[in-house]
C-alpha cells in the first residue's frame, strides 16, 4: 500500500504545520446517497482511539496513521491519493480514490 500526497495536500500541510494525519473509515457517510458499496474515509489531524493500534506510513516527513479497519476495504497494492479541497482557511484533506467494497 502506498499513500501519495498531492501538491494541494502538501501545500496545505506545510501551511498548517501538520506533522501527522489520521485516516479512519467514515461508515455513516453513504447511508442515503451515492453508489452502493462505496466507502468514504475521514482524513484528519485528530487521533481517535489508541495511536499504537494504527499502522504508520511516512511520506516526505508526514506521518500517516491508518486505522486497521481501513485494510478490510482496500487491496494491499492500492495507491491512495490524499488531496485538499476548500476555499481560504476552510480546507480539508480527503482521499481522492473512490473505494467500492463490492468491486473489491
Amino acid at each position: 500500500m502506498k499513500f501519495i500526497l498531492s501538491k494541494k495536500a502538501k501545500d496545505y500541510i506545510i501551511k498548517k504545520n501538520i506533522k501527522e494525519i489520521f485516516i479512519n473509515p467514515d461508515l455513516d457517510s453513504k447511508e442515503t446517497c451515492c453508489t452502493i458499496g462505496t466507502v468514504d474515509f475521514d482524513v484528519s489531524t485528530k487521533l481517535l482511539g489508541n495511536k499504537e493500534a494504527y499502522k504508520k506510513f511516512t511520506d516526505e516527513g508526514i506521518d500517516i496513521y491508518v486505522n486497521p479497519n481501513f485494510f478490510s476495504f482496500v487491496k494491499d497494492h492500492t495507491e491512495i491519493e490524499i488531496s485538499a479541497f476548500g476555499i481560504g482557511s476552510f480546507k480539508k484533506l480527503y482521499i481522492v480514490n473512490e473505494i467500492n467494497t463490492i468491486e473489491r
